[in-house]
């Protein structure tokens, strides 16, 4: 994009933001109050209006509301909340604060509209001027929602892959943010309350004692900070409520799965301290059994979660958060689709014979504090801090290679300690509503890669052929030699079967290589074939290498809307960051010098370049994203476009032979909607179109290089993408509701860079990103007394084609599928309430795969990992 279009847009959201906060309008009447249902509990998320102004809000989570700047008067005050009948009161307002609490009774038809902070405010996600999806906690539930990856079949535009709980792939509208290299930051945020937890070996958590998921597609950069390039995830945890409450479930399932969770909610001094602490527990079997031992792809997780809440004064509430989750996997089921196991397949969703065995884990640990102040200075002023720390070290060790032969066995050891500081304040009339703020943000990690091998079989694997190729090319320039001695020359390396009946094939030594001394090599390569012929290759051979990232960031913020009319507003925003980025590789001689290593490069290492120590390097950068929106409401239907800036930070990619700073990847990002509520709140709609033009676009692929085998990033160019978006709900009777969701996306890499050359991936879709996705359910709950109700909750979705990586390779890629899932339960609501239910999920056992390539497709060894596999089980719930 031109530097004109740049300036522009910085200098409108500047002046626009901070001349708005000037605005500010003479107090004269408040209302507040609380709507809760007939059965006494707290209605988040319903609409208050008041009849002959523009004013209107939604209720936060324990049901109050705020009016203000009120002209004194007689009045209509109408809420509305999907599922309750609506009620129009008529109030007096005078001077001063006027108190109202209403009751809304059951209309028997089901919730829809989710109340959202997207904007850093309250607001129902309808009036929110960005697509933006979000399910509530009670949908989480009733979808049966307790890991990332199913949250991404019920949400357009979203894609999450999770390999394990340390390799997650999250992707919103094409664009993939899965690297665990500890110097590249993330282009997804992954949010929770308000704490960045976007680190890929650190973000993927459980699902549990949720209040809500917003999803925020687009450049977010403004709103969720620097790595929110292409959008957000935020996880909303439930707070503790001045009430006592609990639940717990249990559950049993197939491949011997144990689900416990639930929470316990108490007032330990009512209305001033409140706890509520949460439990989750998922542990089964893996789907895939080793021959070699232990079985593949299972689940072991225990997570812990304490909130407690104090409340010093009426203005005034902290919010401490402790959160624990250990994960200890079995190993990843990495297949290869070129040698099958003895007595099975290639299928990479049928047994493997990964050699090490119960060798193979993940093993994780991650902790945080977050520590959360609101407090409210006036009506229109308020401000929050939030505090928070984080750790994570995760341990897996992967057969890369998908066999029984002992090419690779790596293990990846990461660590990551953060810690962030934010001051936000906000500010609230009925004709604007804005933030301003500042940020601190400090980053420590590591990714240490430890590799092991056998050199006997590595040698048929990936050295014999790659010595034939060269052999066979370097002969070809001698004509005057023998073609019977050139042959024989070239027959020293010709390639054998990696495995012949699911045993490795093993070489214990170097050919002779005495016959090469007749070739005019030089001095140098001459004294090398002499000391390696017939050389003995190792059993073991160990080496490692180790990546280093560090960045600081410092951060200013703000972004408000002005209510041109009572239905017009335009909204701008923007961020300015300083942040210095530091990156550092070591990786020290192995012990032992590999024959291998030497007869490649002259080196004691085989994949690992020696540092001699720790390198690194560093560099500073200046940078700006920003947003400009207008939208038009009309009734509960919101018409908005919007355009906006998007950067992802640079990266310092440094080897022992050189340091290459890529440049940040900018996006500008086009997006048009309208969502809303019709036919008497019965039909929630979403409808989406966005276009994205990116420079700098940064793609990553393993590859065998000098400073061995590593994940190296690129600057590809120019790369662009359109896209559709559509959502609909439809509420029929009795509670019951029936949805359908649909996303359409071409992103694809230009042809040219903005240099005019051509693009390696020129025309090339982007990796993990299918053109059509397709999900529908129903909701169905039927009467069975005056308490009880039957349930029915099955949904169905569907994918068209993925490629695995930006190659679009067809051997790396998974063909359309579509899968069932569903639930069917029967509830008893009282006082207490009791529940038990039947789920299933992948009903059909449709078999698919979830990645392709890997660490092993750098040596030829491409491989496979098999899908979720049908799960069924059985559900008990009891609450209060």
């Amino acid at each position: 994009m031109t530097q004109s279009r740049s300036s522009v847009l910085f200098t409108f959201i500047f002046v626009f933001c901070f001349s708005c906060f000037g605005i500010a309008q003479s107090q004269k009447g408040i209302i507040k109050g609380k709507i809760s249902g007939s059965d006494g509990k707290a209605l988040p998320g319903a609409i208050v209006s008041l009849s002959g102004t523009a004013l209107n809000t939604a209720t936060d989570e324990s049901g109050n509301f705020l009016l203000q700047n009120i002209v004194p008067g007689i009045y209509m005050l109408k809420v509305s909340y999907q599922g309750y009948r609506q009620i129009v009161s008529k109030v007096n307002i005078k001077q001063g604060t006027t108190a109202v609490n209403l009751s809304l009774e059951d209309a028997g038809l089901a919730l829809g509209e989710v109340i959202v902070s997207t904007q850093k405010r309250r607001q129902t996600s309808i009036e929110v001027p960005i697509a933006v999806s979000a399910l509530s906690g009670t949908q989480l539930q009733r979808l049966n929602i307790t890991e990332f990856d199913a949250l991404s079949q019920y949400i357009p535009g979203l894609q999450i892959q999770l390999q394990s709980p340390n390799n997650p792939g999250f992707v919103i509208r094409g664009i993939t943010s899965d690297d665990g290299d500890s110097r590249i930051q993330p282009r997804v945020s992954v949010f929770q309350d308000g704490v960045s937890i976007s680190k890929s070996r650190g973000s993927a958590v459980e699902l549990f004692d949720m209040e809500r998921i917003e999803v925020i597609k687009g450049p977010q950069g403004t709103l969720f900070g620097r790595s929110a390039q292409i959008g957000a995830v935020h996880l909303i945890q439930n707070k503790p409520a001045d009430s006592v409450s609990g639940e717990l479930n249990l559950g049993y399932g197939n491949y011997a799965q144990k689900i416990a969770n639930g929470f316990i909610n108490t007032p330990i001094v009512p209305g001033k301290l409140l706890n509520r602490l949460a439990v989750a527990y998922n542990e089964r079997d893996g789907f895939i059994s080793n021959f070699s031992g232990g079985r593949l792809n299972g689940k072991n997780t225990i997570a812990l979660r304490d909130i407690i809440r104090y409340k010093p004064g009426a203005n005034t509430t902290a919010d401490l958060i402790l959160n624990y989750q250990y994960d200890n996997y079995p190993g990843t089921g990495f297949k290869s689709k070129l040698y099958a196991p003895a007595g099975g397949d290639t299928d990479p969703n049928t047994a493997a014979d990964l050699e090490q065995g119960e060798n193979l884990y993940i093993k994780r640990h991650v902790f945080g504090p977050t520590l959360i102040v609101n407090h409210t200075f006036s009506p229109a002023w308020s401000l929050t801090s939030t505090s928070a720390y984080r750790h994570f070290k995760a341990d897996e060790s992967f057969d890369a290679d998908g066999t029984a032969a002992p090419v690779l066995w790596l293990s990846e050891i990461s660590k990551g300690n953060q810690l962030s500081q934010e001051f936000r304040f906000n500010y609230t009339q009925d004709k604007f509503s804005g933030f301003i703020g500042s940020s601190y943000f400090y980053e420590n990690g590591s990714q240490r890669v430890p590799l092991r091998t056998n050199e006997q079989s590595l040698y048929v694997a990936a050295v014999q052929p790659q010595l034939y190729q060269q052999f066979s090319t370097l002969l070809a320039g001698y004509p005057q030699l023998p073609d019977a001695f050139k042959q024989g020359i070239i027959n020293l390396f010709r390639p054998q079967p990696l495995l012949v009946n699911g045993k490795p094939t093993l070489v214990q030594k170097l050919p002779d290589l005495s016959a090469l001394a007749a070739l005019p090599l030089p001095a140098q390569y001459a004294q090398l074939v002499q000391l390696l012929s017939n050389a003995p290759l190792q059993l073991m051979h160990e080496e490692e290498s180790t990546n280093y990232g560090k960045s600081t960031a410092a951060e200013i913020f703000a972004d408000g809307t002005y209510k041109v009319t009572s239905q017009f507003s335009l909204t701008a925003g923007i961020r300015g960051t300083y942040e210095n980025l530091n990156g550092a590789y070591r990786s020290d001689a192995a012990s032992g010098s590999s024959v291998l290593g030497l007869l490649l490069s002259g080196s004691p290492n085989i994949l690992s370049t020696i540092s001699n120590g720790k390198i690194s390097a560093s560099k500073d950068y200046f940078s700006y994203v920003g947003r400009i929106a207008a939208n038009y409401m009309f009734d509960r239907n919101n018409i908005y476009a919007t355009i906006s800036r998007g950067r992802r930070p640079g990266v310092i990619d440094i080897t022992p032979e050189a340091t290459n700073f890529l440049k940040p990847e900018i996006v500008w990002s086009y997006e048009a909607g309208v969502k809303g509520i019709v036919a008497g709140t019965n039909i929630n709609y979403d409808f989406t179109a966005y276009y994205y033009d990116w420079n700098n676009f940064q793609t990553s692929s393993f590859q065998n290089t000098s400073a061995g085998l590593r994940s190296v990033p690129d600057d590809a160019g120019k790369a662009r993408s359109f896209g559709l978006e559509s959502s609909l709900r439809y509420n029929f009777f009795q509670r019951s509701s029936i949805f359908a969701n649909y996303g359409y996306i071409d992103a694809k890499f230009s042809d040219n860079n903005a240099d005019g050359s051509a693009q390696e991936y020129a025309g090339n879709t982007f990796r993990l990103t299918p053109k059509h996705t397709f999900s529908t359910g129903l909701d169905l709950n039927f009467n069975a007394g005056k308490t009880n109700t039957i349930f029915v909750r099955p949904s169905f979705s569907y994918k068209s084609k993925v490629y695995f990586e930006d190659t679009n390779r067809a051997d790396l890629s998974q063909n359309a599928f579509g899968v069932l899932n569903g639930q069917i339960g029967y509830r008893i609501d009282k006082k207490k309430y009791y529940e038990i239910s039947l789920f299933g999920k992948n009903i059909l056992d449709k078999k698919y795969i979830i990645d392709a390539g890997n660490s092993g497709d750098a040596i030829g060894l491409p491989t496979f990992i098999g899908g979720q596999r049908n799960l069924f089980g059985i559900m008990l719930k009891a609450g209060f």
